[in-house]
This record gives C-alpha cells, structure tokens and sequence, in this order.
C-alpha cells in the first residue's frame, strides 16, 4: 500500500447508527460547504441538518461545541451519532467511518510489510497510515483486530 489516505478522506459520507430505529443511516457532506451537511436514514426516513459553522477540525478530543469537527471518535464527526461500523477491541475502540474506510485498515492492518515512502521528497506525517495508534499496528494484535473488523465488514 504505497499511496497515503487522510481521514479526511473518509468524512464526506459516514455511514451511522439511525438515533430513531437502530438501523444503518448516512450522513452526507460536502467538503467545500460543511454547512449542507446532512443525516439521512432511508429506513425510517429521519433527518436532520448539520447546524456547525465552521470547517474547522479537532482530533481524538470529546468536544461538546457545536461549530467544528471533532475527528478520531467512534462517533460521526458531525451530530455525533455512533458510527455504524464500531466496536471494541481490548477495551480500545474500533472504528471506520464507511466501507472505504473499513476496507483501508483491514488491507493495512493485514499488511505484514508495511513500508513508509516519501512524496515529492517528503515524509507525510498527517497520513492516516501515520496517525494509527501503536496498539493497532503490534503484530501480535493483527490477528484479532482483523477478526473484529471482518465482523464489521459482516454487519
């Protein structure tokens, strides 16, 4: 896996537990206006309309503002409903935003050679191949996390 992600990436559509029914809902947004960021559950048809203001981000932080994007939760980044795609694992949570975002860490989780490459002459330290938790990448972790995220992968 050669090409680096970004988890901004995976934040443009987050596949989400409905708050209403429990089934698997969306949240769409368009990155160049945050503010037409919406939920969607086209089981039992609720929605609603991001009310944040701003494209600011923050990471890994609990944050209970309104107005900016809070990344690295198992929750979206947007209402901070669950994210469909969530679970546990030795008491550390798991998590992917959508399929994509799933598929990426099951292919690089999976990775036993897992070479870091420069772009353009530079290291990409922002890269979600870079910002993974110690934890996640021990290979005596491999095995069960794989486990874990196939599970997902089955929801």
């Amino acid at each position: 896996m050669s090409n680096y992600q970004y988890i901004y990436d995976y934040i443009n559509k987050i596949d989400i537990e409905c708050q209403n029914c429990s089934k698997r809902s969306v949240v769409i947004s368009n990155p160049e206006n945050r503010k037409e960021t919406k939920s969607l559950c086209v089981n039992c048809g609720k929605s609603k309309i991001w009310k944040g203001e701003s494209n600011s981000y923050e990471f890994g932080v609990r944050s209970q503002k309104t107005d900016g994007i809070s990344i690295g939760q198992p929750v979206d980044c947007y209402f901070k409903s669950k994210l469909w795609y969530s679970t546990i694992f030795k008491g550390e949570p798991l998590f992917a935003y959508n399929l994509e975002h799933l598929n990426f860490l099951i292919e690089y989780i999976n990775d036993k050679l897992r070479e870091r490459t420069k772009i353009n002459g530079n290291w990409s330290n922002g890269s979600l191949q870079s910002r993974l938790p110690n934890w996640m990448l021990k290979a005596e972790n491999r095995e069960g996390i794989i486990k874990k995220l196939n599970e997902l992968l089955d929801k």
